[in-house]
């Protein structure tokens, strides 16, 4: 695992344990990284989500007992990722869904709170992200729709070196939220929620995070 990797691990452990022992709010947290998303993007999602985090580990876990990988096709993905944006829409009309309060729904399972039909459907897309990554924040989650809305104004994002690349598809194929990296030069997709798989799993060091193209700042020119 590389280094940024482990960070992020150790920060998504850090965060659920505040949650299950602390009673650390997940709402309060995404509220008070909301301000960041215009410069950095969906990070809470990435990095601090306990519900993203597990299915992460879930995922992990399905390939360490080498269970079968369910990938849906880019020329399919781009409709059906549209879902948590209708649902999104829904809730803002007032249409309540309960099964899509995933973060909030899986943090009473973790308080060991009532137990409600959505939070069952939670520990079924669990059980899926052994087969899949991220099922529930790929199609369902309404907070990652909100923040994602915003994120593709953000300054700071996944870049890809075209000249160095050799066209392995290595970053698309790791991408948990199924984005295709190896076909972009600055990711600015909604769905991207800063977790640098692509950027750990490029062979050629050729995918970094940084500034987007156009904004570096070049050095001015020797007076006379």
């Amino acid at each position: 695992m590389k280094r940024v990797q482990l960070l992020r691990f150790l920060v998504q452990m850090g965060f659920l344990a505040a949650m299950a022992f602390v009673g650390f709010n997940t709402k309060l947290a995404a509220n008070a990284l909301a301000p960041a998303i215009l410069l950095f993007g969906v990070f809470f999602c990435g990095w601090v989500c306990p519900l993203g985090a597990v299915q992460d580990w879930m995922s992990r876990l399905g390939r360490w007992l080498k269970l079968p990988r369910l990938r849906v096709p880019f020329r399919v993905q781009r409709y059906l990722q549209l879902i948590r944006y209708a649902f999104f829409m829904l809730l803002s009309a007032g249409v309540v869904i309960e099964l899509l309060k995933g973060p909030y729904n899986f943090s009473k399972l973790v308080h060991g709170e009532i137990w409600t039909l959505a939070s069952g459907i939670i520990v079924l897309f669990l059980l899926l992200g052994l087969f899949m990554d991220r099922p529930f924040c790929n199609y369902f989650c309404t907070g990652g729709a909100r923040q994602g809305l915003f994120s593709v104004l953000r300054i700071f994002g996944i870049r890809r070196r075209a000249g160095n690349c050799v066209n392995c598809g290595m970053c698309s194929k790791k991408c948990p939220m199924n984005i295709d990296v190896s076909n972009t030069e600055f990711v600015r997709h909604p769905n991207c929620i800063g977790c640098m798989t692509c950027v750990t799993s490029c062979p050629k060091k050729c995918i970094s995070y940084g500034l987007m193209p156009g904004l570096k700042a070049t050095p001015g020119r020797k007076r006379g």
